[in-house]
Order: structure tokens, then C-alpha cells, then sequence
């Protein structure tokens, strides 16, 4: 039993597929959805998505916040950016991450833009390590 999930990030449509399981991270804490799923609308939070195709393989991707609407045979995701593992600059991230830490430890910076990008970073760091 399988659901069509489509990820569409603000530069492309990242994923569109049948799919027997996700799990992803809202803003309220991790939701696995199912085929059949209840329908629901959430927030999502930055963080990895694990995509189980039909053939229980597994995929994983970086999601930068965004919106799910789940319905009970497609769910659309709708995100700032999506990424592979191998579409990570692990060079990049790790820039990004220094560039968020220094931020942090200035008064005078927008700390809440500092801990997003802090957030954004890790997420893509850790994804790469897996």
C-alpha cells in the first residue's frame, strides 16, 4: 500500500513519487505518516526526511521548514529547500555553521536569525555524516 508524496522547494519540484512511509520533523515534534494517514495541515520544522519507497528503501533529505498537507492518498510538502546528501557542500555548511557560532556571540547580532542558520547547518552537516 502506497501514497503520492510531492516536495516542492521555491526552486524546483524536489521529489514526486509513490511512497509507502515518511517520517519528517514538525514544529511540534517527529510525524511518521502512513497511507490512509488522517488528513492534516502542520508546520515543519528544518530537519531530515526519511522517504520509504514502495520496495522499503530508504531515502533521506534535508527539508528547510515549510508546510505538510497530508491527505489520506497525497501528501505535498512545501519547503524554502530540499537536499540530498550528495547536493550538501559539506565545506559550505561547516562556513555557515562558524559564521552562526561567531553571531551568536555577538550582542548586537539578530540572534534568532543567528540560531536559523545555526539550524539549517547542522541539519545539513549531520545528514552528510549519516
Amino acid at each position: 500500500m502506497a501514497f503520492n508524496l510531492q516536495i516542492i522547494a521555491v526552486d524546483r519540484v524536489f521529489f514526486e513519487g509513490e511512497v509507502g512511509k515518511i517520517i519528517l520533523k514538525g514544529t511540534e515534534g517527529e510525524l511518521a505518516v502512513l497511507p490512509h494517514h488522517t488528513p492534516l495541515t502542520t508546520t515543519l520544522a528544518e530537519g531530515e526526511i526519511k522517504i520509504f519507497l514502495e520496495d522499503k528503501t530508504k531515502k533521506s533529505a534535508s527539508l528547510m521548514g515549510g508546510f505538510v498537507k497530508i491527505g489520506k492518498d497525497k501528501t505535498v510538502i512545501l519547503t524554502e529547500a530540499a537536499e540530498w546528501p550528495g547536493e550538501i557542500d559539506v565545506d559550505r555548511a561547516l562556513a555557515a555553521k562558524e559564521r552562526a557560532e561567531k553571531m551568536l556571540k555577538d550582542s548586537n547580532a539578530n540572534q534568532a536569525r543567528a540560531m536559523a542558520a545555526l539550524r539549517r547547518a547542522l541539519v545539513r552537516l549531520d545528514l552528510t555524516e549519516k
